[in-house]
């Protein structure tokens, strides 16, 4: 009984081991095919991991790249901006200095043009310059030779200003009659004038020329050869219009105040604008060009002004 039952349980144990190696055997190969669909689904996400991975990586680059060339553009446009800048900086020093140019070459034309103004309405207003004698023998109009100086110096003035005048008067002494004296005094001024004429080349424009007749001798006063000497004469007045006065005092001290000065009435006759002596016409400032309009038109305004236009003649 006892060894039925001792073999029964050695059976059963032996059943027990041998299902129980079944089952290990089973759960082994369950358990292989479950590590492998692991590995291979592991493995399929790695890849599919790496794949993303490396697309992403590519994407990466190429925002950088973009990125890159971007910023590279943005520093060619900050570039092309501060040029901008600077040129625009440039334009507008330029618009400054010109717009000042322009104001200095209007100021300069509004006085050129005030200048004008002032010169046309004292185109009739001369200034004396110098005056001289010329002393004749008694009944003679021959040109002594120790007043030939006289002359020569008139006759310089008159050359270096083709605006200039002078005005003979000529004189007889007392002696004689009336008519003899004026014709002797009218002899005498016409010897001046043909001196001047022929030996100078000077315009009979510029010469204006009157008979004085005798000179009558004061109260009191007796015919004594040093009187009757100074009668016979031609005196020389040289006068030169008032612009051309005021030009030759600023050329010759451009600081110089104005100095005050008695008019002297002009006579009938020719008057401009020029100065004394003659001066070259100025050349006009690259500042002043710049207004070409204001500038252009005062030397256009010039070339049309003739003698007649100022009161002169021929």
């Amino acid at each position: 009984m006892t060894r039925r039952l001792a073999s029964l349980i050695l059976c059963g144990g032996v059943a027990v081991l041998g299902s129980a190696c079944a089952t290990k055997s089973f759960v082994q190969k369950q358990v292989s095919a479950t590590e492998s669909k692991l590995t291979q689904q592991m493995t399929a996400t790695e890849t599919n991991l790496a794949e993303r991975a490396a697309l992403q990586e590519t994407k990466l680059r190429e925002t950088a790249d973009r990125a890159g060339e971007s910023r590279q553009a943005i520093d060619v446009a900050d570039q092309r901006l501060n040029g901008l800048d600077l040129r625009v900086g440039d334009v507008s020093a330029r618009a400054r200095s010109a717009e000042t140019r322009a104001d200095l070459a209007t100021g300069s034309a509004r006085d050129v043009e005030a200048r004008l103004s002032q010169r046309l309405a004292s185109r009739n207003r001369h200034r004396l310059l110098d005056t001289k004698v010329v002393y004749f023998d008694s009944g003679q109009t021959e040109i002594r030779s120790q007043d030939v100086n006289e002359l020569e110096d008139v006759a310089k003035a008159l050359t270096a200003d083709p605006n200039a005048i002078l005005e003979l008067q000529g004189f007889a002494d007392s002696r004689g009659s009336d008519r003899y004296n004026r014709e002797l005094a009218r002899e005498r001024v016409e010897a001046v004038m043909r001196y001047l004429v022929q030996r100078h080349g000077i315009e009979l424009r510029q010469l204006r020329a009157i008979t004085m007749g005798k000179v009558a001798l004061g109260a009191g006063e007796k015919a004594s050869p040093e009187a009757l000497a100074k009668a016979r004469r031609v005196d020389i007045r040289l006068l030169a219009p008032w612009s051309s006065w005021e030009d030759a005092l600023s050329q010759n001290d451009p600081t110089a105040p104005e100095e005050t000065a008695t008019v002297i009435p002009a006579q009938p006759g020719p008057a401009t604008i020029s100065a004394l002596p003659v001066q070259e016409p100025m050349q006009p400032s690259p500042a002043a060009r710049i207004d070409a309009p204001a500038t252009v038109r005062l030397p256009e305004l010039l070339k049309t002004i003739t003698p007649q236009d100022l009161g002169g003649g021929g």
